[in-house]
C-alpha cells in the first residue's frame, strides 16, 4: 500500500524576486510585504562574489541554472540578452541594474585583471543532439559527441569549438552580442524570447560558456 512521505530538499538561499507580486498576492499582503525583494546586485552581492573568489583562488567552478521556460534563468545568470533590445546587458559598459551574476563577475575580473592574465572564451548551444558553436561565424555544428574530451586539467572540453582570446571587458561585451544573434531560440507560452531547439516536436536546450581566467575555468550551463 502507498504511503505519504515528505521530500526535504537543503537549500542555501530562498529569494523573493516576483515583480507586480502585489497583483497577485491580494489575500495576504502583510506578508508579502514582510518579504525582501531581491534584484539583481544583491543576488551577486550573495552569491556571485564567492564565486568569482572561488574562481580566482584556482578552483574550477560551475553555475548550473534550471528551472521553466520563462521562470529567470538566464536573467538571473545574464540578465537581459536580447541584442534587439537597449536593456540587453552587454550593450552596458558599466554596472548596470539589470546585469546578472555574469556580468557583474566578468566586469571585475577584468577590473582586477593583472600582467601576464589570459582569457578566452568558447560560447555553445546543445540543441537535442546537435552542438551549435555560437562563436563561428556560419554557425558550425556538430553531433554533440563529436570532439569531446578532458583537457590536460581534467575538465570536459569540446575541442572543435572556438576559443575568443578577450583582452579586455569590452571584448567580451561585443563578442556576447554578436554570439547572442546566433543562438537558436522559439516561442513558448511563458517566454517569447525562449532559447531553445526543435527536432520532432521535441523541445530541448543547453547553452554554455566556458570562460578560462588564467588557466582557472569557469563554467555556464543554462537550461
Amino acid at each position: 500500500m502507498p504511503t505519504d512521505s515528505t521530500n526535504r530538499f537543503g537549500f542555501t538561499w530562498s529569494w523573493w524576486s516576483a515583480h507586480n507580486g502585489k497583483k497577485y498576492a491580494k489575500s495576504n499582503p502583510d506578508e508579502l510585504a514582510a518579504m525582501k525583494f531581491m534584484g539583481q546586485k544583491a543576488v551577486y552581492e550573495s552569491c556571485g562574489k564567492q564565486i568569482k573568489t572561488d574562481l580566482l583562488d584556482g578552483n574550477a567552478v560551475v553555475l548550473f541554472a534550471y528551472g521553466l521556460s520563462g521562470s529567470g534563468k538566464t536573467f538571473t545568470v545574464f540578465g537581459p540578452d536580447d541584442p534587439a533590445t537597449d536593456v540587453a546587458w552587454f550593450k552596458h559598459a558599466t554596472p548596470f541594474d539589470m546585469w546578472g551574476i555574469f556580468p557583474y563577475l566578468a566586469y571585475e575580473v577584468f577590473e582586477e585583471k593583472k600582467d601576464g592574465w589570459k582569457i578566452s572564451m568558447k560560447y555553445f548551444q546543445n540543441v537535442v543532439s546537435i552542438c551549435r558553436d555560437l562563436q563561428s561565424p556560419v554557425c558550425k555544428e556538430e553531433s554533440y559527441k563529436t570532439g569531446m574530451r578532458k583537457d590536460k586539467d581534467g575538465f570536459m572540453d569540446v575541442a572543435w569549438c572556438t576559443a575568443v582570446p578577450l583582452s579586455s571587458w569590452d571584448d567580451l561585451r561585443s563578442n556576447f552580442q554578436t554570439s547572442n544573434a546566433r543562438k537558436a531560440i522559439s516561442p513558448t507560452q511563458f517566454n517569447h524570447q525562449s532559447t531553445r531547439g526543435h527536432v520532432s516536436g521535441v523541445c530541448l536546450l543547453r547553452f554554455y560558456v566556458l570562460l578560462c581566467v588564467h588557466g582557472c575555468l569557469f563554467c555556464f550551463f543554462v537550461l
